[in-house]
């Protein structure tokens, strides 16, 4: 069958395109012929462009670099997504979405956050309503980004959601917003990057870096102590540090495969990311990470980091070693191995009645 699926593959982003391959090469393993439908939204556009700061009235200084850091950054990205993800053959906007209706037996929307009003502006598209049959349309670990409804949020979910064939949501909370929101039932499932096995990621990875050793540090969340835990732990091995937002050394090499070839080659990992977690999982790294930043908890992370139980990773100012603390990876890859079954199990299901 022919598979579609909606998701945000053109957010300059590496969990967003990470997950986004995962997913498209999962389904094409699976036998079938599968797309990430090239969509631009809107608002994803402009806050990827390489001019976002200067239509945001930013210091001039300041969006100059921006702007050339971007192109090449969006360069990398578009390589790595020429090169690894099967796109459709034509690009779609709001405007035209509705010719891909017919081109696919099946469609999903997800993963990430496309049912999140602020990262589309409302765009409805993610909740497939250009689809006509919706024996088609399903979601697979799609989010909503909130536990509670915001106020901007203007999306008619009962309405959007109503004629779904299946629906699988990434966080326990989304189920629960699917039964207020449409009194449907749904699965959690797992973020498509735990889909693929190291040995299958191996393959995207690109070349190590540097020869030396060293600390990759990648925060997306505000930092409380992960910067001045890196720089503690670079004092105690020696190793050098190489931030993803500082250092030019990420900036010279910062595609999708560069960033796991960061990950993967690292003697140690900082992180406070989900999808740094994932990776530190599957590479079977040395990793510490920031759960709680004093502001919020990344209950992503503390919960995936439970279900496969390893619950010893939490950076520790008083012990910056631990770091080195061995770590039994087997229930992980057992756990890991159980969720992937029933996520592809999921998606089997909801091909079969798409027939």
């Amino acid at each position: 069958m022919r598979i579609g699926i909606l998701t945000f593959h053109r957010a300059v982003n590496y969990g967003a395109v990470l997950q986004a391959y995962a997913l498209n090469k999962s389904i094409k393993d699976m036998g079938h012929d599968c797309d990430i439908i090239d969509y631009k939204c809107d608002k994803i556009e402009n806050v990827v462009s390489p001019f976002a700061g200067f239509r945001n009235g930013d210091n001039w200084i300041k969006s100059f670099i921006q702007m050339f850091f971007r192109i090449r950054k969006n360069k990398a990205f578009n390589s790595f997504i020429k090169k690894y993800i099967s796109l459709s053959e034509e690009e779609y906007t709001s405007n035209d979405i509705a010719k891909a209706d017919n081109k696919y037996d099946c469609f999903f929307s997800g993963s990430d956050q496309v049912w999140n009003y602020a990262c589309t502006d409302g765009d409805e598209a993610y909740f497939l309503d250009f689809v006509s049959d919706g024996k088609k349309k399903n979601a697979y670990a799609a989010s909503f980004g909130f536990e509670k409804r915001p106020d901007y949020d203007k999306f008619d979910y009962e309405k959007l959601l109503d004629d779904f064939s299946g629906i699988s949501v990434r966080e326990e909370s989304g189920k629960t917003l699917i039964k207020e929101f449409a009194g449907k039932d749904c699965r959690v499932v797992v973020d498509p990057t735990l889909l693929l096995s190291a040995k299958e990621w191996e393959t995207v990875v690109g070349e190590r870096p540097m020869k030396e050793d060293y600390i990759f540090v990648y925060n997306i969340r505000e930092p409380k102590d992960l910067l001045n835990y890196a720089e503690q732990l670079s004092k105690k091995t020696g190793c050098k540090i190489i931030n993803a937002k500082k250092s030019a050394e990420f900036f010279a090499k910062c595609s999708p495969a560069d960033f796991m070839a960061w990950i993967y080659y690292s003697r140690y990992f900082v992180t406070n990311s989900f999808h740094g977690t994932v990776f530190s999982i599957l590479f079977k790294k040395k990793f510490a990470i920031e759960l709680d930043n004093g502001k919020s908890v990344n209950n992503r992370s503390k919960e995936l980091l439970e279900l496969v139980g390893i619950t010893d990773r939490e950076l520790d100012m008083n012990n910056i070693m631990y770091v080195e603390n061995d770590i039994d990876y087997t229930q992980a890859a057992r756990v890991l191995e159980e969720q992937k079954k029933e996520a592809i199990g999921f998606i089997t299901e909801c091909i079969a009645k798409a027939k």
